[in-house]
C-alpha cells in the first residue's frame, strides 16, 4: 500500500471510531520512523490531520511555522506528558489532493532518518519549501516558467558531469532566490532559456551581471524547440531524480526541496506531460569587463534596481561553446567525485 492510500484508509478508520473527548482521534501509520505518525480527524469538525509526535527532548528550539490558505499547522508542547506534537490539517476540502501530497511527502521525508531531532530538522526544511511552492503556485507553472526550469535542469546536469550531483545540487541557487542561478567555487552561471528563435537576453536585475567577488561569470543560453520527439518537464525531472538516487542519494532531499521552491509540484505533472521539448543547442557568453552590461558603479544612487535586454546579435565576440562551460566548472569546482 502506498503512503497516500494508507493515509486515506487510516483517516477513514479514525473517522469511524467513537469520539474520545480529546482534540483528535488518530490511527498510527505502519511506516517505520523515529517519530510517531498518525492519521487523525480533528474534534469536533472532523477535518483530517497528520500528527507527528515525539518526546519533548526532540522538540525544535524554534517554533515551526507554515502559513498558507486552506492548510494549517499547529504545534503542541506538553511537558507534563513528555509529548511534542505537530498537527497538519486540511481546512478546505477542495485542496485535499494537495494536502494528501503534502502529508505523503512529509512521511517520506521523516521515515529514512535515524533520530527524532533529525526528522524534525528535515521536516522543517521541507515545510519551508512547500510554503514557498504554494505561495507561487497558481494552477501550475506558466510556459515561460517551465522553459526557465528546463534550462536550469540542463545546467544542473552539466555541473553534475564535471563535479557530481552533490556539488551540482548545492550549486543550484536559482530556486532559493540566489543572485545567480548557479554559484560554486567563485564561478557564477546565469541561465537564459528560450523556446524557438528569440535573440533577446533579458537581464532581470542589475546584480545578475555584477562581477564583484567572482572568479568567473557566464551566461548560459539553452535553446529548445517543442516536438513529440522531445521530453516533457516531468520526464526530465524523473530522469534526474533517478540519476541522483543512483549517484548521490543524499542529495535527493535537497533537489526535491529546490524543485518545490521553484514552484514544481509532482501533483501537477499531468499539466505538463503533453508538452515535450527538444534541447537544440547549448552555448554561453563569457562576461568580462568589456561585456555590454549596466554595472552597479555606473548607476545613480537614486536608482534602486532595474532590468534591461541585450541583443544576442551584438554579442558574437563573447560567445563560447558547451566545452567552455565545462572548463569553467572544472577550474572552479573540480572534477567529479560522487
Amino acid at each position: 500500500m502506498n503512503i497516500v492510500a494508507e493515509l486515506n484508509a487510516r483517516w477513514n478508520e479514525a473517522a469511524r471510531t467513537a469520539p474520545s473527548g480529546h482534540e483528535w482521534r488518530g490511527v498510527a501509520l505502519s511506516v517505520y520512523a523515529p517519530v510517531r505518525l498518525l492519521a487523525a480527524v480533528r474534534e469536533p469538525d472532523g477535518h483530517i490531520t497528520l500528527l507527528i509526535e515525539a518526546p519533548m527532548s526532540a522538540a525544535p528550539s524554534v517554533r515551526l511555522r507554515f502559513e498558507t490558505q486552506g492548510l494549517s499547522l499547529t504545534e503542541h508542547r506538553r511537558p507534563a506528558e513528555n509529548v511534542f506534537r505537530i498537527a497538519v490539517t486540511l481546512e478546505r476540502q477542495e485542496l485535499k489532493d494537495v494536502f494528501e501530497a503534502l502529508c505523503a511527502d512529509l512521511v517520506a521525508v521523516v521515515s529514512p532518518v535515524v533520530t527524532a531531532v533529525a526528522a524534525f530538522a528535515a521536516m522543517t526544511k521541507r515545510l519551508e519549501a512547500w510554503q514557498a511552492c504554494l505561495r507561487v503556485r497558481k494552477g501550475g507553472l506558466s510556459r515561460e516558467e517551465r522553459i526557465g526550469l528546463l534550462g536550469e535542469l540542463v545546467m544542473l546536469r552539466l555541473f553534475a558531469e564535471v563535479a557530481g550531483y552533490n556539488t551540482a545540487v548545492e550549486a543550484w541557487k536559482g530556486p532559493i532566490d540566489g543572485i545567480h542561478d548557479f554559484m560554486a567555487g567563485g564561478a557564477a552561471v546565469e541561465v537564459k532559456s528560450v523556446l524557438g528563435i528569440g535573440s533577446h537576453l533579458h537581464i532581470s536585475r542589475f546584480d545578475q551581471l555584477e562581477m564583484t567577488g567572482l572568479s568567473s561569470l557566464t551566461i548560459s543560453r539553452v535553446r529548445f524547440r517543442e516536438g513529440q520527439d522531445g521530453i516533457s518537464l516531468p520526464g526530465h525531472i524523473e530522469g534526474i531524480r533517478r540519476e541522483i538516487a543512483n549517484a548521490s542519494p543524499a542529495a535527493v532531499p535537497d533537489f526535491d526541496n529546490k524543485l518545490l521552491r521553484a514552484g514544481y509540484l509532482d501533483l501537477d505533472g499531468q499539466l505538463y506531460s503533453s508538452a515535450c521539448f527538444v534541447q537544440e543547442v547549448l552555448y554561453c557568453y563569457a562576461v568580462d569587463e568589456k561585456f555590454p552590461r549596466i554595472a552597479r558603479e555606473d548607476i545613480p544612487p537614486a536608482v534602486v534596481d532595474g532590468s534591461y535586454i541585450l541583443d544576442e546579435r551584438a554579442l558574437s565576440s563573447f560567445r563560447q561553446g558547451r566545452d567552455y562551460l565545462c572548463q569553467v566548472v572544472r577550474m572552479n569546482v573540480g572534477a567529479a567525485h560522487d
